[in-house]
């Protein structure tokens, strides 16, 4: 009884290990050039100023920073799906985003309670929407770059 409790708590363990991992890797993503600045500003995102004020040590209201983590990451998502019509779906890196973001936003109230480096899950948080932004911002470059290719073969 005691080995196979051990087995699935290891098991556990290392599901969770190899997810982050994955996860981990998913936010190394290199772009070809850092879109997310255009983004943050058509758009008004909130991230990099909390992002900032986390890292230079700032206190930071608990209650609004989930409130714009939260707004930004609707706001990321509906554009991701619905900002270039012909791609429509999330590829499988924004997917494994996406994921990894609800799970670090949904375990922050627990994390604020009991005082379990929330500042760092934050700035996780802070730093997937980049990644994320940054994919909103290649995938509508792309569009007019293929669009103008298009009229000069027509």
């Amino acid at each position: 009884m005691v080995t196979s409790i051990l087995v699935l708590v290891v098991s556990t363990a290392l599901f969770f290990f190899y997810l982050q991992t994955i996860c981990e890797k998913a936010l190394r993503y290199e772009f070809s050039r850092p879109y997310f600045k255009e983004v943050t500003r058509a758009v008004h995102l909130e991230h990099p100023q909390l992002r900032d004020a986390l890292a230079s040590e700032g206190l930071v209201d608990y209650a609004s920073a989930c409130l714009a983590l939260k707004c930004d990451f609707i706001t990321l998502e509906y554009l991701l799906k619905n900002g270039d019509r012909a791609h429509r779906h999330l590829s499988r890196r924004e997917k494994i985003l996406v994921a990894y973001f609800r799970v670090l936003l949904y375990s922050l109230p627990v994390r604020h309670a009991l005082n379990l480096h929330e500042k760092q899950a934050m700035l996780k948080l802070a730093s997937i929407l980049q990644s994320l932004a940054n994919s909103v911002g290649e995938k509508l470059s792309i569009e007019p770059i293929e669009a103008a290719q298009a009229e000069v073969n027509s």
